[in-house]
C-alpha cells in the first residue's frame, strides 16, 4: 500500500488522482489532502477519506503553508504535487528534501526551479504528471540508444481556429471552453497561447536532458507526443485523453489495473499534425526564448503569465494582452544565476512588479 500526499486536492489533478486511488484501493491510500480555497470541496473529500490529514493553506500568506505541509509530507510514501503555479515550487523542494518520490503535476517547478531540483531527477525520483511527459517517459522505457528527439503535441486551445485577430480580441469565455482536456482556468488559457506547451519544452529538457525537444499542433489530442527513435522512427503513445492514465502511472508504474479505457481507434476521429504558427501563438516563442537564456529567466516569464492570466480572467485585458505583458516583463529583467530557492523568488517577485505596473498602466 503506498500513502499518496494529494497536495491541490481539490483541483482538476487531484481530483482525478482521488478517482485513481478508488480505483486501487489494494495498492494506494490517501495520506493527507492540501486544498487552496474550495474548503468545501475538501470537507468532503476528507468526509470520504476519514484518515487523511486534510488542510487548506492561503495563498496570500507566505508563512501558512510552511506546517501544513511538512504534516502533509511526514509518513507519506510519495508526493503528488498538483498545487497550481509558481507556489507548486516549495513543495517540490520539501518533497526533494526529504528524498521523496515527487509525481509532478505542477510544472513550474521544473520550469522556475529546475537547477534546483536536478538532482532529484537524475535519481529518478520525479515521476512526471503531465500527459506529454508521462508518454515520453513510457515510449523512453526500454530503449537502450539515446533517442533523435522528442516532439511534443499541442491541442492549440479553445482559439486554434480563430484567426489571429479575432484571438487577439477574444475574452475569458471563448478561452476557457477547451475542446478536448478538462483543466483549471490557468492551464486552459496557457493551453491557448502555448505558454502552457512552451512551459512544457522546458520541463521535457530538465526530465530527459541532452535530448532534443520541439513541439507540433495535434488538435485531437490523441497521440500524447512521440519521441523520434535512433533508428529514425516514431514511438508514441495514443488514445482518448484521459488524465487519470498518467495520474496512474505516475503513482503505481507500468502495467497498473484499475483504468481501462473502451475507446477503440476506430472511434478516434483523423489524426492532423501541423507547425506553430508564431503570429498566432506569439507568447510560445517568448517562453522559449526565456528558456534559452537560463538563470532566473523563466521564473520572470511565469511570473509575467500568472499575472497577465489573473489579469485576463479578470476581465482587464484581452487575449492578445497576455503575450505583451510577458514581452514587456522579458524585455526590462535581466536573467541572474538561479542558485537558491531565495534567488528564484527574487526574480519571481521583480517580474510581477513589472506586470503590474504595466497592467495598472494599460488598463
Amino acid at each position: 500500500m503506498r500513502r499518496v500526499a494529494i497536495l491541490g486536492s481539490t483541483g482538476s489533478i487531484g481530483v482525478q488522482a482521488l478517482d485513481v486511488v478508488r480505483a486501487n484501493p489494494g495498492l494506494l491510500s490517501v495520506h493527507s489532502l492540501v486544498c487552496g480555497s474550495n474548503t468545501a470541496l475538501l470537507a468532503r473529500q476528507s468526509a470520504e477519506f476519514p484518515s487523511a490529514f486534510p488542510a487548506a493553506i492561503r495563498p496570500d500568506v507566505a508563512s501558512d503553508g510552511e506546517g501544513i505541509l511538512e504534516r502533509a509530507l511526514d509518513g507519506c510514501d510519495i508526493v503528488l504535487n498538483a498545487i497550481t503555479g509558481f507556489a507548486g515550487l516549495r513543495a517540490s523542494l520539501m518533497a526533494a528534501s526529504r528524498g521523496l518520490p515527487l509525481a509532478l503535476a505542477n510544472k513550474e517547478s521544473l520550469v522556475t526551479g529546475g537547477c534546483l531540483l536536478e538532482g532529484h531527477v537524475a535519481r529518478g525520483l520525479v515521476e512526471p504528471v503531465d500527459s506529454e511527459h508521462s508518454t515520453i517517459a513510457r515510449c523512453l522505457a526500454g530503449e537502450a540508444v539515446r533517442p533523435l528527439g522528442i516532439t511534443l503535441t499541442a491541442s492549440g486551445g479553445a482559439l486554434r481556429d480563430a484567426s489571429p485577430e479575432a484571438a487577439e480580441g477574444a475574452g475569458p469565455a471563448e478561452v476557457l471552453a477547451h475542446p478536448t482536456w478538462r483543466m483549471g482556468p490557468r492551464i486552459t488559457v496557457d493551453s491557448a497561447t502555448l505558454v502552457n506547451k512552451a512551459f512544457e519544452v522546458l520541463e521535457a529538457e530538465w526530465l530527459f536532458p541532452g535530448i532534443p525537444v520541439d513541439a507540433v499542433l495535434h488538435p485531437q489530442s490523441i497521440a500524447h507526443s512521440l519521441v523520434r527513435l535512433a533508428d529514425g522512427s516514431w514511438k508514441a503513445l495514443m488514445g482518448t485523453p484521459d488524465m487519470r492514465l498518467p495520474v496512474q502511472y505516475a503513482l503505481l508504474g507500468g502495467g497498473a489495473p484499475g483504468l481501462v479505457a473502451d475507446d477503440s481507434p476506430a472511434d478516434w476521429p483523423a489524426l492532423r499534425f501541423g507547425e506553430i504558427d508564431p503570429r498566432r501563438y506569439p507568447a510560445f516563442g517568448l517562453v522559449k526564448g526565456a528558456g534559452r537564456l537560463g538563470g532566473t529567466a523563466p521564473a520572470a516569464a511565469n511570473a509575467a503569465d500568472e499575472e497577465a492570466v489573473a489579469a485576463f480572467l479578470a476581465g482587464r485585458i484581452l487575449f492578445g494582452g497576455i503575450a505583451r505583458v510577458i514581452e514587456h516583463v522579458l524585455e526590462r529583467t535581466a536573467p541572474r544565476a538561479a542558485r537558491s530557492y531565495r534567488d528564484i523568488v527574487d526574480a519571481d517577485e521583480e517580474a510581477r512588479a513589472l506586470a503590474r505596473a504595466f497592467l495598472e498602466g494599460s488598463c
